[in-house]
């Protein structure tokens, strides 16, 4: 026989006697904890709470009491009396095998002191859900989230089909393993993540961890009432929509260089093309249960939702899905007896979205559907360009929406909060052959806007100067250069360019007179002569022959990546300067306006790295 080893551990036992005494008492927050399940043994007429186990390999019987129990703890030959007595199968403590079953003694109970103590079988809390994850580690891989990525697409592929009840251990699970993610709806590409392995669901605790305490949402019964008030099918209706959406996952698109974005997308689980158009269109989708509508002296018309399904708008109007063949014309004067809000939609068996969307939209906007609108603001002219502008029956908001086959072709955030103030909401709807979700932003906290440069129109020597600085020169105002003129050395005042110790060409402003602008070229310095009142167009001219400078007068900025007739665009009465680089690419971009850009534009040439110059 091994060496009988008594260093017993304490801490198990506590922990038992403190999960008793949390099961006596009263509830008082709906706080999760483990369930485990423990028999109830008969021995000499006590009570014994014993911890069913199965035997692992290189197990003894001495190693397990050391770990186990109050009754080791307090009297160990007592114990394992009680342990020899309770497991007949066990003859010999130093033979005992894998995968065989014994019970271990833990403490002897007084009669009623656990709820079903009596039936032989209790449940004990033993540790709060959010000790465990550590525990829990060996049970699960690492893995980092790619793109195309969801929570829910992980797990179901691991422990069975989205809402079966496998998924929903699966996911439960996962939760616990993963106790810093806070929304699964919100992971980055790139992030590190714990997925619980499919081997875990052999493990006896894995039922008891893994229990839910309420049902799946979405599971209420079909309605078959001869009823035309349908308040509490609609309800169900609604409960049901918001279960078939509910399984969302986000996935970050890296931003494009220089922009300061953080855009993600929602994807939703219900790929059904009705579905898509309700949760678009901010409309409740009634498409189960039977509905039956009186008609005198007639069989009462039944109509089946699950085959010609119903939206309903925040207004209570009513839309019929329906085949032409389906209804008959006196069929639809019926319904529309007790829906008087009801028009009934004509539509092929599998329609496509964006010709649901076509069909849809009109029909709550008959008045302000359109596939383009202009903004003018102080001469900043804003055009929408899209398949769906139209204004929402509630808020009475314009909504632009896009349906996008990329989420890199989404509007830019500042962008959408600029036509928000004026009214108008932007919903980016990514549309792939796998998923269909919203763009969303993520909340990078407020960025403060550099304040605006101002540059006085009369003083040309100004806009330069701002121009070069911007554009990565150094400028110099007011060097004396000494240059031979008729034979004497002549000095002057000028201003020069220069790129770090490399001097570049001087700019005069009128200072240099008669023949001396030809003396100083003679001398193998360029100079830019820039008279007083010059124009600022003439001004980037001068400048453009002579530095890598490209320039575009009232430029249109196309703020999305997608095609022009499907895009914002903002036209800006003044100037875009493109400046390249030293090397020959790409470089700063600086706006010169003529006229003021709102703080919302500003933000968003901030985002595009686009420097905004203002001209009095």
């Amino acid at each position: 026989m091994k060496p009988h080893r008594l260093y017993v551990l304490f801490l198990p036992t506590m922990l038992i006697g403190a999960a008793v005494v949390m099961l006596l008492m009263p509830a008082k927050s709906p706080a999760v904890f483990y369930q485990k399940h423990y028999a109830v043994e008969q021995d000499r007429g006590k009570d014994i709470l014993c911890d069913p186990y199965v035997v692992q390999q290189n197990d003894y019987v001495l190693k397990l009491l050391e770990q186990r129990g109050d009754i080791a703890y307090k009297d160990f030959p007592r114990f394992l009396e009680i342990f020899m007595r309770i497991n007949p199968n066990v003859r010999d403590l130093d033979l005992i095998y894998p995968n065989q079953h014994i019970l271990i003694p833990l403490r002897v109970l007084e009669p009623g002191t656990l709820t079903g103590q009596e039936s032989g079988r209790v449940s004990i809390p033993v540790i709060p859900i959010t000790s465990l994850p550590d525990a829990l580690m060996q049970f699960s891989d690492s893995y980092t989230v790619q793109y195309g990525d969801w929570i829910s697409k992980l797990i179901s592929r691991r422990f069975g089909r989205y809402g079966s009840d496998g998924y929903r251990r699966g996911m439960r699970l996962f939760t616990m393993m993963n106790p810093e993610i806070k929304d699964i709806d919100r992971i980055r590409v790139g992030s590190r993540i714990r997925l619980p392995k499919p081997g875990v669901r052999n493990e006896p605790w894995f039922a008891d961890l893994t229990q839910q305490d309420s049902p799946p949402p979405g599971s209420s019964s079909e309605s078959g009432e001869k009823v035309v008030s349908m308040d509490l099918d609609l309800q169900q209706q609604t409960a049901r929509q918001s279960a078939a959406v509910a399984d969302l996952a986000e996935i970050d698109e890296p931003p494009a260089d220089p922009r300061e974005v953080s855009v993600s997308v929602q994807w939703f689980a219900d790929l059904s093309v009705l579905a898509r158009a309700a949760q678009i269109l901010d409309v409740r989708i009634f498409d189960k249960g039977r509905y039956f509508f009186p008609r005198p002296g007639n069989e009462d018309l039944a109509i089946d939702l699950s085959r010609t399904p119903m939206l309903e708008t925040g207004d209570g109007r009513k839309f019929l899905l329906t085949r032409r063949d389906w209804l008959s014309p006196g069929d639809q004067a019926a319904l529309q007896i007790y829906w008087r809000n009801l028009e009934i939609l004509f539509v092929p068996q599998q329609p496509a979205l964006t010709w649901l969307l076509e069909k849809l939209i009109p029909k709550l906007d008959p008045d302000g559907y359109e596939k383009r609108l202009s903004i003018d603001q102080n001469g900043v002219v804003t055009v929408l360009r899209g398949r769906f502008i139209y204004r929402d029956p509630e808020s009475r908001d314009t909504i632009y929406l896009n349906i996008l086959p990329d989420p890199d072709m989404f509007t830019p955030e500042p962008v959408c909060q600029y036509l928000q103030a004026h009214g108008i909401q932007v919903r980016d709807w990514v549309e792939t052959r796998e998923k269909s979700g919203w763009v969303v932003y993520e909340k990078n906290g407020s960025k403060s806007l550099p304040d605006p440069v101002y540059i006085d129109k009369p003083r040309p020597e100004h806009l330069v100067r701002t121009l070069v600085e911007m554009a990565g020169y150094t400028y110099h105002e007011n060097v004396e250069v000494s240059f031979p003129y008729a034979g004497f050395q002549v000095r002057a005042s000028t201003n020069l360019l220069s790129w770090g110790q490399q001097a570049e060409m001087l700019i005069d402003f009128g200072n240099l007179q008669g023949d001396a602008v030809e003396a100083i070229e003679r001398t193998g310095f360029q100079v830019v002569q820039i008279p007083p009142g010059t124009d600022q167009g003439l001004i980037l001219d001068s400048l453009a022959e002579v530095l890598p400078f490209e320039i575009m007068e009232d430029p249109i900025f196309w703020t999305a990546k997608r095609p022009r007739i499907y895009n914002v665009s903002i036209q800006v009465p003044g100037f875009l300067i493109s400046c390249q680089n030293r090397q020959g690419g790409g470089g700063k971009k600086i706006l010169l306006s003529r006229v003021s850009v709102s703080r919302g534009l500003e933000a968003y040439f901030k985002q595009e790295a686009i420097s905004v110059i203002r001209i009095h």
